[in-house]
């Protein structure tokens, strides 16, 4: 298993139960096959340049355990779901 981190970029105008609910989607996602170790709720920041019509987004950022095999897995649920307006997934040394 490999270590990485990942920062997601949610729409900011969400309920806070509905953001709980699609962090722990990504939670639940994760934990099939590895394990979080690290939940930051940064919280809303503006944009650096409109995304969707969106000028500001709800940011948070975790850092995971995981096989690599399955990060595809993980990017392929990511850019499907909606809520999320951007992603990145890195690999830490």
């Amino acid at each position: 298993m490999h270590k990485y981190e990942t920062v997601l970029v949610f729409q900011a105008d969400l309920d806070e139960a509905v953001l709980n609910t699609a962090v722990e989607t990504v939670e639940t996602l994760i934990k099939t096959n590895g394990e979080v170790t690290k939940i930051d709720r940064w919280g809303k920041r503006k944009l650096a340049y409109p995304i969707r019509k969106q000028f500001e987004g709800y940011y948070v950022y975790m850092t995971f355990d995981s096989e690599p095999s399955e990060i595809v897995n993980i990017k392929r649920t990511l850019g499907y779901n909606e809520q999320v307006l951007r992603f990145i997934i890195l690999r830490l040394d």
